[in-house]
């Protein structure tokens, strides 16, 4: 699929697949300094899935990763890129969010009026502080040997029945793919049935 850019400033760089669906996935990155970009192995499981379901599915680089202008901004303009991306999309929008990513898409939440529903995988509490994130619509995956996600400091942010842990995994899900396309595919359904 040819990447496209949206935005303008900066202007982004992603790839935009429309089935047409009334609903569309935009899918955010881990951290741009430590190689996070659009095609990262968690990104594109979450992209596969997406597009096995028949969804509209939007990945992209923050500023400054890729194609993408600007530079790194610490997570603040990254909020703005991804407020960009849902406004790109023009359409009802789930985030799932990757560890950095699922840093932004929460504080991005935290200012909307409306938080859209989320999927956090590996959201790392043990390098950031997140918001507490109970009572909005957010769901969270973690590996059980996760260098970076905490599922006990999780606890304390959401509810205990909103986090599942996948033994062995890391935070990096090279190898465990499967369980976590499983995972993803099975919330996605029932976010759209919207009984999450």
């Amino acid at each position: 699929m040819a990447a496209i850019t949206f935005g303008s400033n900066p202007r982004l760089e992603a790839v935009y697949e429309d089935n047409g669906s009334d609903t569309c996935v935009v899918i955010t990155h881990p951290h741009s300094l430590m190689g996070g970009n659009m095609n990262n192995n968690v990104v594109m499981s979450a992209w596969r899935v997406c597009l096995a379901k028949g969804l509209s599915a939007l990945r992209f680089n923050f500023r400054g990763v890729g194609r993408s202008g600007g530079t790194f901004d610490e997570g603040d303009g990254e909020m703005e890129d991804l407020a960009s991306a849902i406004a790109h999309v023009n359409k009802p929008a789930i985030i799932i969010g990757y560890s950095f990513g699922a840093w932004v898409a929460e504080r991005l939440m935290k200012r909307m009026d409306s938080p859209l529903p989320c999927i956090f995988v590996s959201p790392p509490n043990a390098m950031f502080t997140f918001p507490s994130m109970r009572g909005d619509p957010v769901w969270v995956i973690t590996g059980g040997q996760d260098q970076f996600s905490s599922a006990a400091g999780l606890e304390g942010l959401l509810d205990r029945e909103r986090i599942t842990v996948i033994p062995g995994a890391d935070h990096f899900w090279f190898g465990d793919e499967g369980p976590l396309e499983a995972y993803l595919s099975d919330r996605l359904d029932l976010i759209a049935k919207g009984i999450a």
